[in-house]
C-alpha cells in the first residue's frame, strides 16, 4: 500500500468535490433567481437582481460551511460525541471495551501511527467510522452493536478497515465535506427562518402601514419557501457528491483491511452480519456523518445514486469471492500476496505479546505514561534526573521504570510512545506546557543530542502538540527534486553513517539510495558527508518536510534502500528512519522498519 500515492488520491477527490460543490452553488444560485423573478415580476435577465442573489447565497454558505468548520476544528472527538459516542479509558472494567482497545492498539502498530482515542456509540446496529484531520488528532468510533455481535476477527476486520481511512486520507476530505454540506444546509435553515417570522407577523388591520406591512411579510413567506425548497436542492446535490466520494473509497478501504489483517474472511464476516442485522443508527445526526460510517448508517435510499456504500454482496465479494453467506464457517483462502515492510498486525500482535506487562500499564496511565516517557529519556546520572519539575511520587516512578528499561528495545520504546500518545493528550494545558518543558530538559541534560532522544521528541511533539495548540497546516512549497538535492544528500549521509561498517560499505549503502532517487537527481555530485551536524540535519528534514507527496515517497524509498542494501536495519538506523517518517508525515510501523 503506496500511503503516499493514497494521499495524492485523496488530494484529486478534494478537487473533484469542490468542483461538484461550485456546480451544486451555481444551480442553487439560478433557481433561487428564478423564484425571485416570478415573485417579483422581474425579468429573466435582470443581471443586478442575479448578482444580489449569487452574492447572498454565497454569504449564506460561506457562513454555513465556516461555522461548522470551526465547530469541526478540534478534531474527530467532536464527531464521536455528536454522535453520541463515550471515550473509553484504558483501565475500563468492561471486558468487550477492553478487547476493543487490544484490538486498536494493535492496528495502530501494524500501520505505525499513534494509538487514536477510542468511543463507543450505544447503539445496538453493527458500524464503526474514524474522523479527524490526521494521525495527530484522528478517533474511531464503534457502536456497541459491534462488540456484542462481532467475534475477534470480525471486529479486527472492522476496525483494519477504519484504520484504512486514516491512513489514505480520507479522514480530511471527509471533515471538509461535512463542512462544505452544511453550507448548502444552512439555506434550508434560513428559509424556514424566514417563512416562521413571516408566519409570526401578520397584518391585522388593512391601514395603509399594514398594507405595505403585508407586502413585506409577503416578501418574507416567498422568500422563506424559495430558500428552503432550493436549500433542500442543494442536499440532493449533497447526498450525490457524498455518494460519489465514498463508495469508491469503501472498496479501498476493505482491500487496505485485508491487507493489515491478512484474513480477508474477518472483514467479509462482520459485511454478512451486517447484511443479516442492520447497521442503521438511530441518532438523529448520523444523516451529517453517513458517508464517515463502515456501513450503510442511514436507512437504504430509494435511488441507488445515492447510495454512500456499496452493496454488501460486491463488497464480500470483492475482498473474498471464495467467501459464502450460508457458511457458517467459510474456508480460508491463501494469504495476499504482499511486499516486505507492509504492515501486517501479526506483527504488531508479536510485539505487544513480548512487551513487559510493567511498561503497558504504565503506558495507559496519565501519570504512568509522563514517567515512561521521562524513564526512556533521563540520563543514568541522578543530576538528570533531579533537573526536572515533578512531584517526589512521579520521581519514584520513573526510578521503578528506569530499573527496568534494559528490558526494552529501540523497538519496543517506540511502540510504548505510540500506545502511551491517547494517555498523555489527558493531561491538562498546564501539565503538557511542564511535560514538554522536562522533556527539553532531559534531552539537554548532558550537552548533547542522541538520535534516539532526537526521535522520540519528534514523534511526541508532532502528535501532542496538535492536541493542546492548532498547528498552521502544512503547504506544498516544492514540486520538483532539485532545490532539495542538497538536503537529501545530507539525510543520506546521515543514514550511511550510522552503518557500522568500512568505508566501501559506507559508500555502498550511500549509492543504494542515490539510484532510488531516478533521473531528476542524476547530475547532481552526491558524496558522503563523513559527519553530520544534527541541527543541520534537522534544517534540512523540516524543508523535505514541505515537498510534494511524489517527492516524500521517492525520498522515503530511497532511505529504505540505503539502510536495506545489506539486508539488515540496525537500531541507530530504525531510530533515524522512524524521525524522518514522522517528519513527512508518512507511518512507519515499529514492528515493520521500513515503508
Amino acid at each position: 500500500m503506496d500511503f503516499f500515492d493514497k494521499q495524492e488520491l485523496a488530494r484529486k477527490r478534494t478537487r473533484w468535490l469542490v468542483i461538484y460543490f461550485f456546480l451544486a452553488v451555481v444551480g442553487i444560485i439560478l433557481a433561487l433567481h428564478a423564484a425571485f423573478c416570478m415573485a417579483l415580476g422581474q425579468r429573466w435577465d435582470d443581471w443586478s437582481l442575479l448578482g444580489i442573489t449569487a452574492a447572498g447565497v454565497v454569504v449564506a454558505v460561506l457562513i454555513g460551511s465556516l461555522v461548522k468548520i470551526a465547530e469541526l476544528s478540534q478534531g474527530g472527538k467532536v464527531v464521536a460525541k455528536m454522535l453520541g459516542g463515550t471515550l473509553v479509558e484504558p483501565g475500563s472494567a468492561d471486558s468487550e471495551e477492553r478487547r476493543l482497545l487490544n484490538v486498536v492498539e494493535e492496528m495502530a502498530l501494524a500501520s505505525g501511527v499513534p494509538v487514536p482515542e477510542v468511543y463507543v456509540l450505544e447503539e445496538e446496529a453493527i458500524n464503526a467510522f474514524a474522523a479527524g484531520f490526521g494521525t495527530s488528532d484522528a478517533v474511531v468510533g464503534v457502536t456497541r452493536g459491534c462488540l456484542r455481535q462481532l467475534t475477534r476477527d470480525e471486529l479486527q476486520g472492522v476496525i483494519g478497515h477504519e484504520f484504512s481511512h486514516i491512513l489514505n486520507g480520507d479522514m480530511r476530505l471527509n471533515i471538509r465535506l461535512m463542512g462544505l454540506l452544511n453550507g448548502i444546509l444552512f439555506l434550508a435553515i434560513m428559509g424556514g427562518i424566514l417563512f416562521r417570522i413571516a408566519a409570526s407577523s401578520q397584518p391585522r388591520s388593512r391601514s395603509s402601514d399594514n398594507k405595505n406591512g403585508g407586502s413585506i411579510t409577503a416578501a418574507l413567506f416567498v422568500a422563506g419557501i424559495a430558500l428552503y425548497i432550493v436549500g433542500w436542492i442543494g442536499v440532493f446535490f449533497g447526498k450525490l457528491i457524498k455518494a460519489a466520494v465514498s463508495r469508491q473509497r469503501e472498496y479501498l478501504a476493505d482491500a487496505s483491511a485485508v491487507q493489515f489483517t491478512r484474513n480477508p474472511d474477518g472483514l467479509a464476516g462482520a459485511l454478512r452480519k451486517i447484511g443479516q442485522l442492520t447497521s442503521k443508527l438511530e441518532n438523529p445526526r448520523a444523516e451529517e456523518a453517513s458517508h464517515l460510517f463502515f456501513g450503510n448508517g442511514l436507512a437504504v435510499p430509494w435511488l441507488n445514486l445515492f447510495a454512500t456504500h456499496p452493496p454488501i454482496e460486491d463488497r464480500i465479494a470483492q475482498i473474498a469471492p471464495h467467501f459464502e453467506a450460508s457458511r457458517t464457517e467459510p474456508t480460508p483462502p491463501p494469504l495476499p500476496v504482499t511486499e516486505p515492510g507492509e504492515p501486517h498486525v501479526a506483527a504488531a500482535v508479536s510485539m505487544l505479546a513480548g512487551l513487559p506487562d510493567f511498561s503497558r500499564t504504565a503506558a495507559h496511565d496519565v501519570h504512568g505514561a509522563c514517567a515512561l516517557v521521562y524513564a526512556l529519556l533521563v540520563d543514568n546520572a541522578s543530576e538528570s534526573l533531579a533537573s526536572i519539575e515533578v512531584v517526589d511520587a512521579m520521581r519514584g516512578s520513573i526510578r521503578e521504570v528506569l530499573a527496568r528499561r534494559s528490558e526494552l528495545s529501540s523497538a519496543q520504546k517506540f511502540a510504548l510512545v505510540d500506545i502511551a500518545i491517547p494517555s498523555l493528550r489527558r493531561l491538562t494545558p498546564t501539565e503538557y506546557s511542564t511535560f514538554r518543558s522536562n522533556v527539553k530538559k532531559l534531552i539537554e541534560a548532558d550537552g548533547q543530542v542522541k538520535l534516539f532522544e532526537y526521535t522520540l521528541q519528534k514523534i511526541l511533539l508532532r502528535h501532542l502538540d496538535a492536541a493542546f495548540s492548532k498547528p498552521a497546516p502544512a503547504h506544498v512549497h516544492y514540486r520538483k527534486i532539485t532545490p532539495l538535492l542538497p538536503d537529501i544528500c545530507r539525510i543520506f549521509s546521515a543514514l550511511a553513517n550510522t552503518d557500522d561498517t568500512d568505508e566501501a560499505g559506507w559508500d555502498q549503502a550511500f549509492q543504494a539510495g542515490v539510484d532510488k532517487l531516478g533521473e531528476a537527481a542524476a547530475a547532481y555530485p552526491f558524496g558522503r558527508e563523513e559527519q553530520v551536524n544534527l541541527s543541520e540535519f534537522d534544517d534540512s528534514l523540516n524543508r523535505l518536510a514541505q515537498a510534494s507527496p511524489a517527492i516524500k515517497r521517492s525520498l522515503l524509498h530511497s532511505c529504505a534502500s540505503l539502510v536495506l542494501h545489506d539486508g539488515t536495519v540496525n537500531d541507530l538506523q530504525f531510530e533515524l528512519l522512524r524521525a524522518i517518517a514522522e517528519t513527512l508525515d508518512c507511518p512507519i510501523p515499529p514492528s515493520v522498519p521500513c515503508p
